[in-house]
C-alpha cells in the first residue's frame, strides 16, 4: 500500500514529467509556488528563479497582459484556452494558449496553468482545417477527387478518394488510369453507369500527391462534343464529325445539315486527318477513348 508521503512523491515525479508547461500561482498575490520541467525549459528559467517570484517580476508577462486574465478569472474558476503574450528569459516574444483553473489544496487557493506550445498549437489547427477540407471534398456531387501518392512509381497509391471517386476506382484500379492518362491531360473513363470526364490537375514535379478530377457526364455526345472542341476544327466540322461518329451516311449528314453530299466529303477527309482516323467507327472510339 502506497502512504501518503509516497503518493505525493509520485505525484510530484508526475507534475514534473508532464510534457505541457504547468505553474501553479497563489490567487492571494500571484506568487509561484511550483513549476514543472517543461516550464523552466520552455522560457529558459531556473526553479531558484521562479518559485516565490510574481510571473511580472521575471518579465514573463506584464501587468497590462495579467490584469485582463485576472479580471476574468475573479468572475469564473477557470479560463479556457486564452492566448497570453509572454517573453522567454532570451526576451524572444512568444504567444501561448493557457488554461488557468482556480483550484484549493488545504484550505488555500491557488491557480493551476497549463500551457500548450504554439507549435503543438498549430499543428492541431492545421489538422483540423484538413479536416474540414475533407469534409468538404466528401460532400461534392457529381464529381470525383483522387489525390494520388507514388504517382511516379510501380505501385502508386490513393491517399485519398471522395465517394464518387471511390465508386470509379471500384472498375478503373489508379495505376491504370495513370497509364491512360500518361501523355494526355484528359481522358474519358467509362463505368457501368456514368461516363467520366477525367483530367489530371497540373503540378510542380516535386509535388508528393497527384491531383485527379472525375467529372460525370450525361451520355456519350457530352463527352465527343467536350473532345472535338481539342481539335482545330470550325464549328461545322465539328457538327459533321459528331454525327458521323454515330455512323451516320453522308447523306443523312448532308439532309440533316442542310449541305451537299460532296461538301460532307471533304469535310471528314479533313476531319480524318486532323483527328487520325480513318473511318466512322475509328472516330468513335477516338472521341471517346473510354477505358
Amino acid at each position: 500500500m502506497i502512504n501518503k508521503q509516497q503518493n505525493n512523491s509520485l505525484l510530484d515525479d508526475v507534475f514534473q514529467l508532464l510534457p505541457s508547461p504547468i505553474s501553479v500561482t497563489k490567487v492571494n498575490d500571484s506568487t509561484c509556488v511550483a513549476a514543472n520541467h517543461a516550464f523552466l525549459k520552455y522560457f529558459g528559467l531556473r526553479r531558484k528563479d521562479v518559485i516565490g517570484k510574481k510571473s511580472f517580476e521575471l518579465g514573463m508577462i506584464s501587468p497590462e497582459t495579467k490584469l485582463p486574465r485576472l479580471n476574468k478569472l475573479r468572475k469564473t474558476d477557470d479560463v479556457q484556452d486564452t492566448t497570453v503574450k509572454l517573453r522567454s528569459r532570451k526576451n524572444s516574444a512568444l504567444d501561448m494558449p493557457f488554461k488557468t483553473k482556480r483550484i484549493k489544496v488545504n484550505g488555500l487557493s491557488y491557480y493551476l496553468s497549463l500551457g500548450n506550445d504554439v507549435s503543438v498549437m498549430e499543428y492541431i489547427r492545421k489538422a483540423r482545417q484538413f479536416d474540414t477540407f475533407v469534409q468538404s471534398l466528401d460532400t461534392v456531387k457529381e464529381t470525383g477527387i483522387i489525390f494520388v501518392s507514388d504517382y511516379d512509381k510501380k505501385k502508386p497509391s490513393v491517399a485519398y478518394a471522395n465517394e464518387e471517386a471511390q465508386s470509379v476506382l471500384q472498375i478503373h484500379a489508379v495505376k491504370k488510369i495513370l497509364k491512360m492518362l500518361h501523355g494526355h491531360d484528359s481522358i474519358f473513363l467509362k463505368t457501368p453507369s456514368f461516363i467520366y470526364f477525367v483530367r489530371n490537375i497540373p503540378c510542380q514535379d516535386d509535388a508528393p500527391l497527384k491531383i485527379l478530377f472525375l467529372r460525370r457526364l450525361m451520355d456519350a455526345t457530352t463527352c465527343m462534343t467536350m473532345r472535338l472542341k481539342e481539335f482545330n476544327l470550325t464549328s461545322r466540322e465539328r457538327q459533321v464529325a459528331l454525327m458521323a461518329a454515330y455512323g451516320h451516311s453522308n447523306s443523312v449528314i448532308a439532309e440533316n445539315l442542310g449541305i451537299s453530299n460532296f461538301t460532307v466529303k471533304d469535310h471528314l477527309k479533313r476531319i480524318f486527318k486532323i483527328i487520325g482516323v480513318h473511318k466512322r467507327n475509328e472516330l468513335f472510339l477516338k472521341l471517346m477513348t473510354l477505358g
